[in-house]
């Protein structure tokens, strides 16, 4: 963990709550003595009055003590259990997979470590190059609308009227999740806004009346705006990318793809060893490394180097270290020869633990060939006999409803999918697997039960390389509008957002 841990200090200070705590039981002691004392009392002279304030003051005890002993449960949970509190849960929702996010420790270290290194303080809120660390956290290229309020409320008491400022900061993410932190002194509002704004550049800064009118916009206007929001998003790479290399600052020999199939050219060494944790932590994944210009030796080209790492072992919330040594890692090296007059495609491959593995991965980033010998051989192009044709498989719907009884229906149109996902939210189904024309696209939808109400997805996608396998999970609703989609042939989710698990998969049909 980095050596000031903001994220703890700031689970500790929850400590302070208590003396609120405190201060709302007394109120409630205090009325419940009160109206204690007046139900004692002669009432053969009250009106209908009296008894409407009587039980206006008891319903204000349980609303005093309920609020006291939910401050006091949040301050001390937050502050000695601090794997439950808000602050280590809006970390946790910010990840890819938030089932299988790391223990506190972890999820603290990544953004004390960039508010140690990066960040600004604007009163209460620290703003870094990752992060916008509050009451809750904020991952900042998650950012998709953010509002600054600034408000005075006046309410009376008998004759007097009192007047509190609201200072607080709104964030909505790309999941439609509200962050909002809060602020003591007004003049740092404008300059945290500011702030996020040269971190997030392509995110929007709206007034905080709009906030709600956002909350309530429909998923179509949503969809919209993250539409929007990658367009800008590229419009701005592409011109800070050709203004750099204008004027000779970008000097990048390297390309990452990463497990998602995202491409960048900002490569750093630990952007490298974020991604290789990554895929161990999301169980398995592959990246690739290629230099712009070939790394040549002789008459051998040196083009692209792919890693693939695997964490198998049955660990909740595995550390760092643990990744690191019970990770399996395998390496590609793609080569071409110029030879002989002729161009020849190769590659050579080895098996390795994970932290050789990094250590290959950040000499090549530099430009440095790793020792080949040991390494084994690997054609790129093989040479197919023709196959002869066949028929396609047709279409396959198999339907498991929740007393067990399976269906199978080779024959069935877009009306009946449509019909078996009404169904599915309806809670008709626990099992749906569609499979589409040549029997390798197919959607499986496990549908969630009383433990777990989520459903979970499975499906196939035809990269041109190889087929794919992902997995997600959701609600209901979501995975029938996915089946529909599927069915439809639109299918065409942010693959970001789910779970690679090819390797597991082939693993799993060679065993059969």
């Amino acid at each position: 963990m980095y050596a000031a841990s903001y994220c703890r200090d700031i689970t500790r200070k929850k400590l302070l709550s208590l003396w609120l705590a405190a201060l709302f039981l007394f109120c409630g002691i205090a009325t419940g003595v009160y109206g204690w004392m007046e139900l004692r009392v002669d009432k053969s002279t009250w009106e209908y009055m009296e008894y409407g304030k009587l039980v206006i003051g008891w319903l204000g005890v349980l609303f005093f003590v309920t609020l006291g002993i939910g401050t006091a449960y949040t301050a001390l949970r937050d502050a000695f259990w601090p794997e439950k509190s808000a602050l280590a849960r809006s970390i946790r929702s910010q990840l890819p997979y938030p089932d299988s996010a790391p223990g506190v420790q972890e999820l603290f270290a990544m953004v004390d470590q960039d508010i140690g290194a990066n960040g600004q303080w604007f009163d209460k809120v620290a703003v870094g190059k990752e992060w916008v660390l509050g009451e809750v956290a904020c991952h900042i290229p998650r950012i998709r609308v953010f509002f600054g309020r600034d408000e005075i409320r006046s309410h009376r008491s008998g004759e007097r009227i009192n007047t509190t400022r609201i200072i607080e900061l709104y964030i909505l993410d790309d999941r439609r999740q509200s962050h909002i932190m809060t602020l003591n002194n007004p003049r740092e509002l404008q300059p945290l806004l500011d702030c996020i704004s040269l971190r997030a550049p392509d995110a929007i800064c709206r007034p905080y009346s709009e906030y709600k009118g956002w909350c309530r916009k429909s998923d179509m206007e949503w969809e919209n705006m993250l539409r929007e929001y990658r367009v800008r998003q590229g419009e701005r790479e592409m011109a800070d990318f050709r203004a750099g290399s204008a004027d000779n600052v970008i000097d990048q020999n390297m390309t990452l793809t990463g497990p998602d199939g995202s491409v960048t050219s900002r490569v750093t060494a630990e952007l490298i060893r974020q991604t290789l944790l990554e895929c161990l932590r999301q169980g398995e994944g592959t990246f690739s490394l290629a230099p712009g210009r070939p790394i040549e030796q002789g008459e051998i080209r040196f083009t692209g180097l792919e890693c693939f790492v695997g964490f198998y072992e049955d660990l909740e919330e595995p550390s760092v270290q643990e990744l690191e040594e019970l990770g399996e890692a395998e390496l590609f090296m793609k080569m071409t020869s110029t030879g002989a007059g002729q161009v020849l495609q190769y590659g050579r491959t080895c098996q390795t633990d994970v932290r050789t593995a990094e250590s290959i991965l950040q000499a090549w980033f530099k430009g440095e060939l790793p020792n080949l010998s040991g390494w084994e051989a690997v054609p790129l192009t093989v040479k197919q006999e023709p196959v002869k044709r066949r028929e396609l498989p047709p279409p396959h719907l198999g339907l498991m409803s929740v007393s067990g009884v399976f269906q199978s229906h080779d024959r069935f149109t877009l009306e009946d999918v449509e019909v078996v996902a009404e169904g599915m939210n309806a809670g008709e189904y626990q099992l749906v697997d569609l499979t589409m024309p040549g029997g390798y696209l197919w959607m499986r939808i496990q549908c969630g039960d009383k433990t777990d109400g989520r459903c979970k997805v499975s499906v196939t996608r035809a990269d041109a390389d190889k087929l794919r396998f992902f997995r997600n999970l959701c609600t209901h609703k979501q995975a029938a509008s996915w089946l529909m989609e599927f069915a439809r042939g639109t299918f065409q989710p942010d693959w970001k957002e789910w779970k690679d698990y090819t390797r597991q998969a082939e693993k799993e049909f060679k065993k059969k």
